[in-house]
């Protein structure tokens, strides 16, 4: 797809947006047909796409993030290929991953919120 000159919204642009929901909703029609475990992978390699056009606008408060947990996605999705169970405990430990940054920024925020009103 082409890429749009600056995000018309957030940290992607239209055409990036429509990547991913093209992905997505194409990778709902495989799974109907390929083996379960595929979905895990999908969605990962989902989240690895939306990361790296993250990574194309990047911002200084999530960036450092993105770019480290991408890496580590990118690195550990390929292991359902030949180590399912280390794949799958990776998948288990990656929304608690991911729970640690939006922690992390909202104690920023809240700190930053509590510095304005002083």
């Amino acid at each position: 797809m082409a890429k749009a000159e600056k995000p018309t919204s957030g940290v992607l642009t239209e055409e990036q947006a429509l990547e991913i929901i093209a992905y997505l909703v194409s990778a709902s029609d495989s799974l109907l047909s390929e083996p379960y475990h595929y979905g895990n992978f999908r969605l990962i390699d989902a989240a690895s796409r939306l990361m790296g056009f993250m990574l194309e606008h990047e911002t200084p408060r999530t960036g450092e993030f993105i770019r480290s947990f991408k890496e580590e996605v990118d690195k550990k999705k390929v292991w359902m290929m030949w180590d399912p169970d280390a794949f799958f405990q990776f998948v288990r430990e990656a929304p608690g991953v991911v729970a640690a940054e939006v922690n992390r920024l909202a104690e920023e925020d809240a700190k930053s919120v509590g510095k304005e009103s002083a």
